[in-house]
């Protein structure tokens, strides 16, 4: 009889990109309590996060601290990880590069901060995504999975920024519906080399907002709460594994609902 867990996992080799971030943190708990060879990629040194993963991981978590819009350290990075290991089986990425005026209204935002954006935030996305399925192509397998957003999809609801000084960035939109479309590309472009591409498009992330902007989000979600960082981790556990060998080019919307009303 077939087995349905996930112990396909187990020793697989797996980088996860943005691992100190709020959703990276908790993928690299998840992937480790299923003893992968964890690869960790951030800007950031979270010694002490690095040492407890390695408490709940019988493999060695190696970190990575580089600018992943760095081309030479990138092509560093997977060089490395090809020596240590010989080989990609997961790729996840969840990194957030941003400029420091990301979040100005649209119509205050230059036109030099959305370039910047594009650049730094899908150009990014799309040059790892580049490396690693040449890796992957040669191995003849392998798991993508890029870390969009339902603003990637639907127009925002400015509605629930109201009160607040909060706002959803122009340039938000166009990175994650630009990781859409490429994942879509990928998948389609490497699936004869049994490679899949997919995304994630988590709703809104619960990060201790402001309240007037949380119950005003709530509100609209069918599900009446905001995302935890957890909510994702069983989802991205699903695309790496083997119970997902049918699915690629696939935008996995994690949201309470909120896209189908």
């Amino acid at each position: 009889m077939k087995n349905y867990n996930l112990s396909d996992l187990n020793d697989k080799v797996v980088v996860i990109v943005g691992g100190f971030g709020l959703i990276g943190k908790e993928l690299c708990q998840g992937f480790c309590q299923h003893n992968v060879k964890l690869v960790v990629v951030d800007i950031g040194e979270k010694k002490k996060f690095i040492d407890g993963l390695n408490k709940i991981n019988k493999n060695t978590i190696f970190h990575y601290q580089i600018d992943i819009n760095n081309e030479k350290a990138v092509k560093q990075l997977f060089n490395s990880i090809i020596i240590r290991f010989k080989a990609i089986d997961v790729f996840v990425n969840c990194s957030f590069p941003k400029t420091p005026d990301w979040s100005l209204n649209v119509e205050k935002v230059k036109y030099g901060s959305i370039k910047s954006n594009l650049i730094n935030h899908l150009g990014s996305y799309y040059n790892l995504t580049q490396q690693v399925t040449l890796i992957m192509k040669k191995q003849k397998k392998g798991s993508i999975i890029n870390f969009s957003s339902i603003y990637g999809l639907v127009g925002p609801n400015f509605q629930i920024y109201e009160g607040t000084k909060m706002t959803s960035p122009s340039a938000y939109a166009l990175i994650k519906g630009g990781i859409n479309t490429m994942t879509r590309y990928f998948a389609s472009y490497y699936g004869k080399y049994n490679v899949r591409v997919n995304c994630i498009s988590p709703g809104g992330v619960f990060d201790n907002q402001n309240k007037k902007f949380v119950k005003a989000y709530e509100d609209f979600v069918p599900l009446k709460r905001m995302a935890k960082p957890e909510d994702l981790v069983l989802p991205t556990l699903f695309l790496a594994s083997d119970g997902s060998s049918y699915i690629t080019g696939h935008n996995l919307l994690v949201d309470g609902g909120w896209t189908i009303i």
